[in-house]
This record gives structure tokens, C-alpha cells and sequence, in this order.
């Protein structure tokens, strides 16, 4: 049964129903990602959280889904005891994160700057920018990674809409994952977008700080370790994040 975007969808290996038991399930939060992620039954990352709860002898794995900035605020609230996805921070200390950052990373997530045609931006032109005083170039990336980066960058809200803007020469880039993105470009045909490798992150999990992430952390790095002995973590990951590629609109 489909339980709707939004709705919990309860995943168990076994049957268990003592309150030790159940103190041990856990909550997902993932964030809404077209074609990725868009209800607690329906996409690649809610597929590797159900083979985590495979794997995971201790209780339930619940899913939920929300958008990015919720998901990651149920976590800190404590309305979830982890969320996907999320990128390595290269740019802070990780002691500055409000959240604990996994150990372990499921994989890798390429980045990509999409620019203009008319005006192409690469990884070298950022580089040669970044210090200088103003920046000369007007930026957008996901809300809540603008700490990511070394230089200037706005806050979008919608993924479509900044990849609209950059499609018009609205604004002078977006910068984000390339499968999500990639996604976006094609399903709404736009033609004078330009594509640029810019990083490839850490794909991590976000955990609480303090002994309760702690904790959950040495849980997740059985968990991720199994997967990837069985093989299986490559075979997930991978149907989501891929290595660059290297194609023009």
C-alpha cells in the first residue's frame, strides 16, 4: 500500500515486541528530491534505507519524507534520529555543524556548476574569483549549503527555478548535484544551460551530536560496512550518484 508523500512507511527484518526492542527503532528523515526520493515508498535513496533496515537487527527503520531544510531540522529537533542525503563540509570545522556528519560515506556526489552558454563558468574562473572584492559573479546553490563554499552563493528554494534563471541569464550559475540537476535540465528541455565539473563530495548521513549520534554513528559504520562487503551499497549508490559526466544540454 502506498502510504503518500509524507506518510511513515515501516520497514522491520523481524517481528519484535518487547519496549527494549522497540526503544531501538529508528526514524528516517529524507529530503524530497525529484525522481530520488519522493515519498517514504517510492525512489533510490528510500531503496538504500530499506536495505539498511535489513541489516539492522535492532528494530524498525521508519521513513518519512521533507523538504531538505525540514528534513535536516528534524534531526536537530529530535523528530528523527537521521537524515539523507547530505554532502561533506570541506569548507568548516566539522565541530561548527549544528549535526554530527557520519564517519563512514555511502559514496561519492558530484557537483557541477551550471552556467549560462552565452557565459560559461568553470572551476578555474570560480578559483580565480573567489577573493575577489565584489564577486563578480551572482551564484544560487540548495538552502542550507551555502556555508559549502568559499565564496559568495544565495539560498534557492527551488531547484527548477534556478536552473530557469540560468536557462534565461537571470542569474549566472547554480551549483548542485549532477543527477538531481541533470534531472531538471532535461525534463524541462533547456537548451542554453552549460555543465562544469566542481567537486565531488562525501555523500553522508546526518546524525545528533552528542553520545546519541556518537552512538548511532558506530551503528551506521556496521551498517554501511556490511552493505559494501555484500556489494550491495555500491549497487544503490550508484543507481543515484554516478561519476562525472561530462555532456552539454
Amino acid at each position: 500500500m502506498d502510504n503518500g508523500p509524507g506518510e511513515p512507511s515501516r520497514i522491520s527484518t523481524e517481528k519484535r515486541t518487547s519496549s527494549a526492542i522497540r526503544a531501538q527503532d529508528l526514524k528516517a528523515s529524507l529530503a524530497f528530491l525529484p525522481n530520488i526520493s519522493e515519498s517514504p515508498d517510492k525512489g533510490a535513496f528510500v531503496d538504500l534505507v530499506k536495505a539498511f533496515a535489513e541489516v539492522y537487527t535492532s528494530g524498525k527503520i521508519q521513513i518519512s519524507v521533507a523538504p531538505m531544510a525540514r528534513s535536516v531540522d528534524n534531526v536537530l529537533s529530535g523528530a528523527a534520529d537521521f537524515h539523507v542525503p547530505m554532502i561533506r563540509n570541506t569548507a568548516v570545522p566539522a565541530d561548527s555543524l549544528p549535526f554530527k556528519c557520519s564517519t563512514e560515506a555511502l559514496g561519492k556526489v558530484v557537483f557541477v556548476i551550471y552556467s549560462n552558454k552565452a557565459k560559461p563558468i568553470t572551476l578555474n574562473m570560480l578559483k580565480a574569483a573567489k577573493d575577489k572584492k565584489p564577486f563578480p559573479y551572482q551564484l544560487e546553490t540548495g538552502r542550507g549549503l551555502e556555508a559549502f563554499f568559499d565564496f559568495p552563493v544565495t539560498p534557492s528554494n527551488s531547484l527548477d527555478q534556478s536552473l530557469k534563471k540560468v536557462d534565461a541569464g537571470r542569474v549566472d550559475g547554480f551549483i548542485w548535484a549532477q543527477e538531481e540537476a541533470d534531472y531538471t535540465v532535461r525534463t524541462l528541455a533547456l537548451k542554453n544551460v552549460h555543465r562544469a565539473f566542481y567537486f565531488a563530495f562525501d555523500d553522508i548521513i546526518v546524525l545528533p551530536k552528542g553520545p546519541k549520534g556518537d552512538k548511532l554513528d558506530a551503528v551506521f559504520a556496521k551498517l554501511i560496512k556490511s552493505l559494501r562487503e555484500s556489494g550491495k551499497l555500491q549497487a544503490l549508490h550508484g543507481a543515484i550518484h554516478s561519476p562525472y559526466s561530462d555532456w552539454q544540454p
